[in-house]
């Protein structure tokens, strides 16, 4: 069986930018299916890049600020592993070990070919990022939709239903 990393990303201490820890709180309470395995990340991007070896696939769940987009909706976005080699290389990009800016995750992923063959990013426009605990009411709310998209991405890997129960 394949593996597949589902990885939270984001602060908890900057409002919805903590969407992927969040989600990834509530489906430990629920339980991984077999071959599954549940990443908080939080804000240590470099850490994640190196992980990322270990899995042939993988969905991030992060905040995501897409211009012309508004606060609540959800993007889910496939990025096929050869189109990271457009991606700016490590000395270009600069590395913090703090660094949680996806791109900048996957740019370093795939300078240490260490990116996975299939990435799917789940996330939702973030309505707040200021530093505050806990996520806005319409981001919280969408956890729950999240989480089914999450499900549909599994069982599309796996091409059987999946569910994160």
């Amino acid at each position: 069986m394949l593996k597949t990393l589902i990885c939270g990303l984001g602060s908890k201490l900057q409002g919805d930018d903590g969407l992927g820890p969040y989600v990834i709180e509530e489906l430990e309470k629920r339980g991984a299916p077999e071959g599954v395995e549940l990443a908080d990340y939080g804000i240590s991007g470099f850490k994640c890049a190196l992980y990322l070896a270990n899995y042939e696939r993988v969905i991030f769940v992060d905040a995501i600020d897409l211009p012309g987009h508004a606060p609540g909706d959800i993007h889910r976005l496939r990025i096929p592993r050869e189109k990271l080699g457009g991606l700016p290389t490590l000395g270009e990009i600069g590395i913090s070990m703090h660094e949680t800016d996806l791109p900048r995750i996957l740019a370093t992923a795939a300078a240490l070919g260490t990116a996975p063959s299939e990435i799917v990013i789940i996330g939702i426009q973030p309505v707040n990022t200021s530093v505050r605990l806990g996520l806005s009411p319409k981001v919280a709310q969408a956890i729950p939709q999240i989480i089914k998209l999450i499900e549909a991405e599994l069982a599309n890997f796996t091409n059987q239903p999946t569910d994160c129960n």
